[in-house]
């Protein structure tokens, strides 16, 4: 019979790649901050959208 839950190893995996990409947002909005161009700064807010989304989708792994 197989489980749903996640083993220790995977949640600590999950909570690792949490952690990444916490720091990879922090640093493109602190990044955004300091770019001039509209194209770049554009990207880099889609990637903090993305991000954000990405670390609530691992969150919700975790609680489950």
């Amino acid at each position: 019979m197989a489980t749903k839950e996640l083993a220790l190893h995977e949640k600590l995996e999950i909570h690792e790649l949490v952690i990444l990409k916490t720091s990879c947002v922090t640093k493109a909005v602190a990044m955004s901050g300091l770019v001039q161009d509209d194209k770049l700064k554009a990207l880099i807010e889609e990637d903090i959208e993305n991000s954000a989304q990405a670390i609530d989708e691992l969150k919700a792994l975790l609680i489950s």
